[in-house]
């Protein structure tokens, strides 16, 4: 009597077992991680289900990446602002010899690197270069030493807008300049293509400055 009994306990136990197993669920992995998106701005991985918790799609992270970075690249690439005027003297005559260095002198043009003119922040030569000046001909430089026998038929002087703190401000210095050549000098001043300058073509050149100062200093914004 008791085998039997022992036998049918432990066909009980088997059947309890096997019963059990089968209606046992998989333990799910709640760490598995799926394909990952990289948002470009901070190069972290964000998986699927921490997307769906904050309310995310993972194709709204990487639709934002791939608008904001050429936004930025636009303005860091923005061209330069480059000014460039011509005092050209009267037909059949040129700037010569020490009467065209003093004007230079008297007009605040100091004589310094590359073999031309430059004219610095204050008219003795002190503070930080403005803007340059250099023969209209080639190849464009003065030798000092031969400036008795030096001629040319116009002077150019120029700048960028990125090589000076206040481009405005130089622009204003580099017409007052002009002036005062062309009352020591005389002869036209002509803009970058050798037209005569007009009212017109100055307030266009004004216009290049600003559209120059607010791009970079949009740069700037997007830089902080």
């Amino acid at each position: 009597m008791m085998i039997i009994s022992l036998v049918f306990l432990v066909i009980m136990f088997v059947g309890i077992y096997f019963y059990t197993k089968k209606n046992r669920t998989a333990p799910g992995n709640r760490y598995r991680k799926t394909k990952p998106v990289v948002h470009l701005a901070q190069q972290d991985y964000v998986e699927k289900d921490t997307d769906v918790a904050l309310g995310l799609k993972s194709d709204e992270l990487t639709l934002e990446s791939t608008t904001t970075e050429p936004k930025l690249k636009s303005v860091s690439n923005q061209p330069d602002c480059v000014i460039v005027l011509y005092l050209m003297a009267s037909e059949g005559s040129a700037y010569a010899g020490y009467e065209l260095l003093q004007g230079l002198l008297a007009a605040g043009m100091r004589y310094g690197k590359q073999r031309i003119f430059h004219r610095h922040e204050h008219k003795d030569g002190r503070g930080t270069v403005l803007f340059h000046c250099a023969s209209a001909v080639e190849p464009g430089t003065f030798d000092l030493t031969k400036m008795g026998a030096f001629s040319c038929k116009g002077l150019c002087l120029f700048f960028t807008a990125s090589s000076v703190e206040e481009p405005l401000s130089t622009f204003d210095c580099l017409l007052e300049t002009l002036d005062q050549l062309v009352e020591d000098l005389g002869g036209q001043v002509l803009d970058e293509k050798r037209v005569l300058l007009t009212k017109d073509r100055m307030v266009k050149y004004r216009q290049q400055i600003r559209a120059y100062e607010n791009g970079k200093m949009t740069a700037d914004l997007f830089a902080l």
